[in-house]
């Protein structure tokens, strides 16, 4: 994994019974064939961090809702790179790193409201601490 520790065989199964679909995200994500490999790695990221709340005893139903927000940045990054083909060199990190900070993440088109993309812009804030403290 990309942590600094390695998941225990259980948090990797109830993240598989928590966000059924979490291997298919990259694929889904996908508008380019090229699109695929960087969608891949971001979901590298993503499954880490999950695994991470997982293993502090985080409830199914925030993880669950983590893994929405979490879902909707992977495609608003695979956005970015399609609309800006100079982002296809930057890796996975530092793509994230960008477009993520202390204050949220990208502009999240598809929110119902304020209040969805407040929490999105939460989910995006814990991500980047992670990232930032976690990962080399």
């Amino acid at each position: 994994m990309l942590t600094k520790y390695m998941p225990n065989k259980n948090s990797t199964e109830l993240l598989i019974q928590y966000c059924k679909n979490i291997d298919e995200w990259p694929s889904r994500w996908e508008i380019d064939a090229a699109d695929l490999i960087i969608g891949q790695a971001i979901n590298d990221y993503f499954k880490s961090f999950l695994l991470e709340k997982i293993e502090q005893g985080r409830t199914r139903k925030t993880i669950r809702i983590t893994g929405d927000y979490l879902w909707a940045l992977g495609g608003e990054l695979i956005r970015q790179i399609n609309e800006d083909e100079s982002e296809r060199k930057l890796s996975a990190k530092d793509l994230i790193l960008k477009y993520v900070d202390d204050g949220g993440g990208p502009y999240w088109r598809h929110a119902a409201n304020e209040l969805d993309h407040a929490r999105y812009d939460s989910v995006c804030k814990q991500f980047f601490k992670f990232i930032t403290e976690n990962i080399n």
